[in-house]
């Protein structure tokens, strides 16, 4: 689980993989870099051990201008491109093809971007497995025209204090989407993690 630094477009990227004896692999984005995101948030780090524990190889990393990664914040212009670095040195580093996209909050809105953009264009030819959306960013980012796929799960605290939890569920509703409501947790699902996992289970593999 050691850290290690790869090229980006604006620089150094902090990654952090775990490497499997699978053909799949789980890659997260973390929440807002402005507000303290950091690939360490709890959200992540729960959604990590999930995938990690599920026999699957994972990669978390921090955004430009987080941690030791170069550059600064690019209202999600930027990070959409470092995730599509990300991917591209999984791809040179390993043969895992399977791929399961996850984010939180302003993560979750790169997640869907980058996500969007692999059903588009796949250069590296990953096999698309499944979108994991916790607490995305609905109101202040693009979200309504993203092609996503028919089976993306989205999950919301029913206390959501920082993304209107409505307009969360109306979005995934539109869109028919796979949805949980946790009852009783907040956006950063304090008291709540254990939900986080249980339900994945039930959407995983």
């Amino acid at each position: 689980m050691a850290d290690q630094l790869i090229q980006g477009n604006a620089g150094s990227l902090q990654i952090r993989p775990v490497w499997q004896e699978s053909d799949a692999i789980a890659v997260i984005c973390h929440p807002h870099p402005l507000m303290g995101g950091t690939m360490d948030n709890k959200v992540v780090t729960t959604l990590a051990r999930f995938f990690r524990n599920s026999g699957i190889s994972v990669v978390i990393f921090n955004f430009r201008g987080v941690g030791t990664s170069t550059g600064v914040h690019a209202q999600g212009v930027g990070e959409i491109e470092d995730l599509i670095s990300v991917l591209d040195w999984i791809a040179d580093q390993s043969t895992a093809r399977k791929l399961y996209i996850a984010g939180f909050s302003f993560g979750g809105y790169i997640a869907a971007a980058g996500f969007s953009q692999l059903m588009q264009y796949n250069p590296h030819q990953f096999v698309l497995q499944k979108l994991y959306l916790v607490a995305p960013a609905v109101k202040n980012y693009p979200m309504g025209d993203l092609v996503l796929p028919d089976d993306t799960f989205v999950m919301v605290g029913a206390e959501d204090e920082v993304v209107p939890p409505q307009d969360i569920i109306d979005w995934a509703n539109t869109r028919n989407f796979d949805l949980a409501v946790i009852a009783g947790s907040g956006h950063f699902f304090h008291g709540h993690l254990p939900d986080i996992g249980s339900q994945l289970e039930s959407r995983f593999p």
